[in-house]
Formats: C-alpha cells, structure tokens, sequence
C-alpha cells in the first residue's frame, strides 16, 4: 500500500508560492518521511529549486478567484483523487509546516476520508469560529486524509458537484463569503454524501497563526512570531501559517 503527500503550489503575480513550498517539502521530508507529489503549472516549476526526488503532476490552475484583492489560485483541490498516485494521501496545504511527525499516524487509518473541522488560534483570540457566518460548520481542507476508495471516490464526486454548483449552495446554507472556498465546498459535500448525518474528522485542532501574526524567524525545529508588541516561539508544533509574508523570511 502506497502513501504519500500531496501538496499544490501556484505562483501569483503578488506571491511566490514556490519558496513556501521549498520550506513545507524539507520538513515532511525531515519530520514524516513520506514521498511527495506537487502538483503545479509549468511556469511555477521552472522557479523552484531542486529539492531533491519530487514528483510532479502539471495541470493549468483554475483563475477567477480572489483574497484581499489579490489573485487566488487554489481552487483545484478537488482534482485531489485523480492527481494522488498513491493508495492513501495525505493533502496539505504548503503552508502548513510540519515541525513534528503527528500527521504520519493519520495515514495508517482505516476511515475513507478524514479531514478536520477545528483549527486552534495560537494567539488565544478565537479567531476561527466561524459557525456564525454560515448555517454549516466549515471544515479545514488545508489538511486531509484519504483512500482510493469507492467512498472516498463518491465525496470527491459531490465536491466536484457543489464546486459547480457553488453560488446555488451559497445561498441554500446562507454563507456570507461569496468566494468559492474549498472549505465549505468540502463541508457541504460532506453533508451531502453522508445523507446529512455526521462525518469522519481527524481528531486533530490545526495550530494556525492568523494573518496579522508576522513571522520573525523560521528555521527546522519551529519559528518565531510577533503578534502586536509581543514575541511567541513555537518548537516542535506543526503550525499554519497564514500571514503570506512567510515567503520573505
């Protein structure tokens, strides 16, 4: 049974992804020891540098979608289970850095599709309750597991469903962020394939820094961040770091 990692990675005129990417491949290589797939356009790919074997899979990324006013290209997640080669898959965002080997275990599961509905603020604030935006819990597509599975092939199969369907959804479960976003595509498809009864989760609350935390050093071990006049360090943690400046440290 073959496992692995699969990971997307799209420059932007405003951000060059591929330098976050660089960062997540040398700690899954160091921290969970599994191979590594990333899917990526052409132009992306003749930016980075070489980081050892990698295998990669060239597709043209959807456009159209946009964050603070910036272009956003990551909405192709749902190609996941025809672009993985490997029998389970761990999907991760690249800027998900995986100080530890915690996510490894996940790969050893018997569940079809496990992904996680909590993220956890590392700043105490609560940021990420979100249940009062929508009438669905969101879920976090930046990290997820699955098999090449009948039933893993059938939530796929309604992703690709909503995803067309995305602005009837919207307003079928009154999400105020009209932007197509994987993570409620992902939590509504979910509820749609299970008959609208619970669903499999990774018993896991992501670590994320929110966007207005800036990261002040990084290295193999953890990093070092600044949220208003105070400096945090984290050692050892996996964390998801969203403040996009990542790329210039």
């Amino acid at each position: 049974m073959t496992k692995g990692v699969l990971l997307f990675c799209f420059n932007t005129p405003d951000c060059d992804y591929h330098r976050i990417l660089q960062r997540c491949v040398r700690l899954i290589r160091k921290n969970l020891r599994l191979e590594i797939t990333v899917v990526t356009d052409f132009d992306t790919y003749t930016k980075m540098s070489p980081m050892g074997h990698v295998n990669y899979k060239f597709i043209e990324p959807e456009l159209g979608n946009s964050k603070n006013g910036s272009e956003w290209r990551n909405v192709d997640r749902h190609m996941s289970y025809e672009l993985s080669p490997y029998d389970t898959t761990l999907v991760m965002d690249i800027d998900y850095l995986p100080f530890s080997d915690n996510l490894r275990q996940y790969l050893d599961t018997d569940y079809d599709f496990l992904i996680s509905k909590d993220a956890h603020d590392l700043t105490g604030r609560s940021s990420f309750d979100l249940r009062r935006f929508s009438m669905i819990d969101m879920v976090w597509a930046t990290v997820f597991v699955f098999k090449k599975s009948a039933k893993a092939k059938r939530i796929f199969d309604m992703i690709k469903y909503v995803k067309n369907y995305y602005s009837y959804f919207v307003e079928l479960y009154r999400i105020r962020d009209r932007r197509f976003r994987n993570d409620y595509a992902f939590a509504i498809a979910l509820e749609q394939a299970n008959g609208f009864l619970t669903y499999d989760t990774l018993p896991v609350r992501l670590p994320t820094l929110p966007p207005d935390c800036r990261i002040v050093d990084i290295d193999d071990v953890g990093l070092t961040w600044q949220y208003g006049d105070q400096i945090n360090q984290t050692q050892g943690q996996d964390v998801h770091v969203l403040n996009k400046e990542l790329v210039n440290v």
